[in-house]
């Protein structure tokens, strides 16, 4: 696997406000995004993708994100160059980074090329004792009862490896 990993630096960053399962009818030929379990700072964090449907993303991007559905904020691109086209499962290890607040208001965003996103559900990144606290909206802007919340990185690097 062949891909190109950014690296960020121990700078604080703000941001603000996601999210659906899929997203436009041409994602059909995308990625099946899976939601990571529940992290700790600092740890492990498996992000994964099923390829078992009919998809041609040679070359996708995975972002980190938060937000309200109709206004997400990327937080970090993992990943750029990922190849999404092999059979069965995909897999690419990220350490979680330290965030703020710890809550389920972070997911990743794929896509290919810049277009057809599709997204994992919502997770949370835990404090190092493993707390997390409930999201700080319990409804969307729109009005669907989807939790959700805008998050920030603070402090230390983040990487991922194959």
């Amino acid at each position: 696997m062949k891909f190109v990993v950014a690296a960020l630096a121990p700078l604080a960053l703000l941001f603000s406000p996601v999210v659906a399962q899929s997203s436009s009818a041409s994602s059909a030929s995308g990625v099946s995004p899976l939601t990571p379990s529940t992290t700790d700072e600092g740890s492990p964090l498996l992000i994964e993708w099923d390829t078992t449907t009919n998809q041609s993303w040679a070359s996708m991007e995975i972002k980190f994100m938060t937000g309200s559905n109709q206004n997400m904020t990327e937080l970090y691109t993992v990943a750029t160059g990922v190849d999404g086209t092999s059979a069965g499962q995909g897999k690419l290890n990220w350490t979680a980074p330290n965030v703020d607040p710890n809550s389920a208001i972070y997911f990743f965003q794929f896509t290919h090329g810049g277009e057809d996103p599709t997204w994992t559900t919502r997770f949370a990144i835990a404090d190092a004792s493993g707390a997390t606290t409930s999201p700080p909206h319990s409804t969307q802007p729109e009005g669907a009862a989807i939790p959700w919340g805008t998050g920030r990185i603070v402090g230390a690097s983040v990487s991922a490896s194959s």
